[in-house]
């Protein structure tokens, strides 16, 4: 092996130059295109370094805030809670029969809704900040619910019970109720709700007919039961949920995210009821009546599993997204009290029902539904 040398005495001066200059040239680089890390606001990730170094921390920041106040993941728990005492509200009202006395049976169908968190609005004022309130595109911080069920009840009153002291049985009436609706969707919509309950009416006082009147008065009913109602509402898509969309720094971001959100209700409420009611030549019927609600267990809870890829000026890359996954549960109050009332129209054996609820927990709703009582 035979090796050659060229004596060049530039040689020791002009490889420490070239050290310095890749150091220098280094140190500039990574001056000019520091890699940002990720920014988290929790429960939210974001990471864009399509932003560019000196604008990507201002970007993810934005990002974050504009996720939260979207999904309104600062404030779920109250909105949970929200949520629960309005399903809570809307198992009641729609099973017992407040208005018939009846003589045999009864058999029905009804629909209660609820909201909570939101004030009726009566003025123009009024109806368009409500309205303002849930046109912002964000989660609203009030809680809504709905339940339906189908009914059947029976009288005692022909059964050959006897009486015992101040105790009647055939002052009895008992009702039982049930719907099942089986899994829908729609879109990026899913829908599945189940209830069932029970209920037994006593009658305390009896009716009487208002001599040299027009109405009759139907006594005093004391009632006891309990119902169940379960609902699961979700939003899943592979493709895009949501669109959030703003412009900061002179730059358009984009985020469309996926995955899937789901709001699960249970309701297990045990209400005892008092009422009343009054009839006017027979066509219409009033109803007027108190309650106290035990929650066994009334809740709400949210579970959400979002991410989705973050476009600046409509460029991203894989390293470019947010995502968020969390979950929150909401309680209505172990115990409750309602007032309830409303008009019944008697058109033959058919019965048309509407009762309005007022709870002291801030909880609004309303029943609506028809019978038919023999």
């Amino acid at each position: 092996m035979f090796h050659f040398t060229i004596a060049n005495p530039d040689n020791q001066y002009r490889m420490p130059r070239v050290t310095h200059a890749l150091i220098l040239w280094s140190a500039v680089f990574f001056a000019t295109h520091e890699v940002a890390a990720l920014t988290e606001c929790s429960p939210v990730t974001v990471n864009a370094p399509s932003a560019g170094a000196l604008l990507q921390a201002t970007i993810e920041t934005e990002v974050c805030n504009q996720v939260k106040s979207k999904f309104q993941t600062a404030n779920l728990g109250p909105v949970m809670g929200y949520m629960a005492k309005a399903y809570a509200a809307s198992s009641k009202g729609a099973v017992a029969d407040y208005a018939t006395n009846m003589q045999v049976f009864a058999l029905g169908a009804g629909v209660t809704v609820a909201v909570n968190n939101i004030t009726p609005a009566f003025t123009t004022s009024e109806l368009t900040a409500l309205k303002n309130r849930f046109s912002s595109g964000t989660l609203p911080d009030a809680g809504a619910g709905v339940v339906a069920n189908a009914s059947l009840g029976v009288s005692f009153k022909h059964m050959p019970f006897k009486r015992r002291g101040w105790f009647d049985p055939k002052n009895i009436n008992v009702y039982a109720s049930f719907f099942l609706l089986p899994t829908m969707s729609f879109d990026v919509y899913s829908l599945k709700s189940t209830s069932a309950s029970a209920y037994i009416q006593y009658k305390l006082l009896p009716m009487r007919k208002i001599p040299f009147g027009l109405m009759t008065w139907g006594g005093l009913d004391v009632g006891l039961g309990y119902s169940y109602a379960s609902t699961t509402t979700s939003v899943s898509s592979t493709t895009k949920i949501t669109s959030v969309e703003f412009e900061t720094n002179g730059k358009r971001v984009v985020y469309e995210p996926t995955g899937t959100l789901a709001i699960t209700y249970t309701s297990h409420v045990v209400p005892l009821e008092v009422s009343t009611n009054f009839s006017l030549l027979y066509f219409l019927s009033f109803v007027v009546g108190g309650a106290a609600d035990f929650h066994i267990l009334s809740s709400a809870e949210i579970a959400a599993n979002i991410s989705g890829v973050v476009k600046v000026d409509g460029v991203s890359t894989s390293d470019d997204y947010a995502r968020f996954s969390m979950s929150e549960t909401g309680k209505a109050s172990a115990v409750g009290f309602r007032t309830f009332f409303g008009p019944q129209f008697n058109i033959w054996k058919i019965r048309i029902f509407t009762l309005a609820h007022i709870t002291n927990d801030a909880s609004y709703a309303v029943t609506t539904g028809a019978r038919f009582v023999w």
